[in-house]
């Protein structure tokens, strides 16, 4: 009987390794754009053909390689990484196995030209199929130059599953991209078909290296944060809430360099933008980690494209935070010259607004931030009708969002004057972010107001939607809406949060229910319960064609921006659109 088991040959196990590791030509300008990183280089150039079908070359001034070890480069797990178990377990470069240029050999023509600093001459090694072919001395600048030929020839299969020229050269500039963000200090230049695509100088951090990749219009929407605790620092770009994606495309996570996938991550991210973000839409962040190598498994991926963290749960939890800390923050307090244009747009507005005309030679002078309630109440009481004066006789907007109302346009958006131009604040989502935080503030404390109803609301529902709002119905009477179930399908609202009186209570109802059937099954029940609050506090919200009084302005705003997340309502939409000064100049060409 012959042997059913048996030794594979070593070609065929170098193929078989290498369709792990080179999935495509971005996968071969990944590792190869990784070697160079190791090598120290400050230069790295990548020069492609045909979408890397054709070629593939990597030249970078990193130490090089002696004659000696460019030989033994190709050889399966040769690498100058590791050398002992306890290196594999803090692994602090970006390469370590030695497979990179073994499995890429081993379905390609190679070339490559290495010579170390100081060196009077290079070595060119030639190698087909994963066979060396030839090697010889050559003249040779310090660093090396890897170029990669035909890839896929000897193996049709992978060639067949490649996508269109396209799509390959797609992720090959996602893959330049995602090594340029982590590697600002280095200089990246990228061709294709002998046409420069990128040109990247290197760059002092990685907010100049987002604007050198994206270009304006993202960069300048992108905050940059830290933070972080027990060792582990947390930093990067993220975009305001406002500035959001159709897709999840500008979502890269770097952990101690290396571009890598974590559903974990990917998850904190979501929910450090939660109640801030439209249904369908996603968040825009380059998000760095840098920690302890021993705290992150790296090697729980062919391609090292994912990791593994020790202490998973921490790691999410951190990166949320800082990242919401971050949304909520990067509003300080104004400068000393931004205090006095604040004072001056302050006095220009009572000075040039109906009120101030009336009120001209009171000649008014208001400390720069604050704007005197009880000089509105003397002066015109009737107009701002400004509650209780000694207890808001000087009251400070937070967050540096110094904005005085002007006027309403179609009675839905306000006019401010803000600190260094105009805004325009949408009066419902400002309400409705102003009501969500009280509702979960109220929640928090355990201290929802409650109002009875004087007369029960009669709502039916189906069987399956009565089985579903059973699982929630003890829910949704902590958060202030009193319902009970009458049998049949058939339930009454007895009670709803103080805040929500006046609603359309039975359109509030169908409108939770709506929710639930949406996203009960999917998310965990404090995210749901910010769901359902936000459903609430769409309800009473101002509405849109609702014309409003001065003081009515004034009180919507104070309110807003005494919010932790007042530049979003809680589905995601914008309370608040600025221009600035010079934006308003270059729309009627005075700059």
């Amino acid at each position: 009987m012959s042997p059913i088991i048996r030794i594979l040959p070593d070609a065929l196990i170098n193929k078989i390794a290498a369709g792990e590791v080179v999935e495509r030509p971005a996968s071969v300008v990944k590792e190869l754009i990784e070697n160079s990183v190791d090598a120290g280089a400050t230069e790295i150039f990548i020069d492609i053909e045909q979408a890397g079908r054709r070629m593939v070359r990597i030249t970078d001034n990193g130490k090089g390689m002696s004659p000696d070890d460019a030989r033994v480069a190709f050889e399966r797990h040769a690498t100058s990484k590791i050398s002992s178990e306890s290196d594999l377990e803090a692994i602090r470069t970006m390469g370590f196995r030695g497979e990179a240029l073994s499995s890429i050999a081993a379905v390609s023509q190679v070339k490559m030209l290495t010579a170390e600093q100081g060196s009077p001459s290079g070595v060119m090694i030639e190698i087909e199929g994963g066979a060396v072919k030839t090697v010889f001395d050559a003249a040779a600048s310090p660093g090396t130059s890897l170029e990669v030929n035909h890839l896929f020839y000897n193996t049709p299969a992978r060639l067949k599953f490649l996508k269109s020229p396209a799509t390959e050269f797609s992720h090959i500039v996602s893959a330049v991209s995602h090594q340029a963000m982590s590697h600002p200090e280095i200089r990246f230049r990228l061709t294709h078909n002998k046409k420069t695509v990128l040109d990247l100088p290197r760059s002092r951090d990685v907010k100049e290296r987002a604007f050198q990749i994206y270009g304006n219009e993202l960069s300048e929407n992108l905050t940059e944060f830290s933070g972080g605790r027990d060792n582990v620092r947390v930093s990067g770009l993220v975009a305001k809430p406002a500035y959001t994606r159709s897709d999840r495309t500008y979502q890269d996570f770097y952990v101690n360099g290396r571009s890598i996938k974590n559903p974990s991550l990917t998850h904190a991210l979501y929910e450090a933008y939660r109640d801030m973000l439209m249904r369908d839409r996603h968040p825009v962040g380059f998000i760095f980690i840098d920690l302890d190598p021993s705290l992150v498994d790296v090697n729980v991926h062919p391609a090292k494209a994912e990791v593994r963290f020790r202490n998973q749960s921490q790691i999410h939890d951190l990166v949320r935070d800082v990242i919401r800390e971050a949304l909520r923050g990067g509003h300080d307090m104004p400068s000393a010259d931004n205090a006095g244009r604040v004072k001056e747009a302050v006095a220009d507005y009572l000075i040039n607004s109906e009120f101030g005309m009336r009120n001209a030679e009171s000649k008014v002078s208001i400390p720069a931030g604050k704007i005197d309630v009880a000089y509105f109440s003397k002066h015109d009481a009737s107009q701002l009708s400004i509650e209780d004066s000694s207890s808001h006789s000087a009251f400070r907007i937070p967050h540096s969002e110094f904005v005085v109302p002007l006027s309403q346009i179609h009675d839905s958006f306000i006019v401010a004057q803000s600190q260094d131009g105009m805004a325009l604040i949408d009066q419902h989502a400002a309400h409705e972010r102003v009501l969500f935080e009280k509702l979960q503030d109220q929640f928090s404390a355990g201290n929802i107001p409650v109002q009875n109803l004087l007369i029960s609301v009669q709502v039916e529902i189906n069987h399956a939607e009565k089985e579903l709002l059973a699982e929630y119905l003890q829910e949704m009477n902590r958060l202030g809406l009193v319902v009970e179930d009458f049998g049949a399908g058939t339930f009454m609202i007895k009670a709803v949060p103080a805040l929500l009186t006046g609603a359309d209570y039975k359109k509030l109802f169908l409108d939770i229910l709506d929710e639930i059937k949406i996203q009960g099954k999917s998310r965990q029940m404090d995210r749901l319960r910010d769901e359902i609050l936000s459903v609430m506090a769409c309800h009473p919200a101002i509405k849109v064609h609702r014309k409003l009084d001065v003081r009515e302005m004034e009180q919507l705003l104070r309110d807003l921006f005494s919010c932790r997340m007042p530049h979003t309502c809680p589905h995601g939409r914008p309370t608040v659109v600025r221009f600035s000064i010079e934006e308003i100049k270059r729309m009627f060409k005075r700059m």
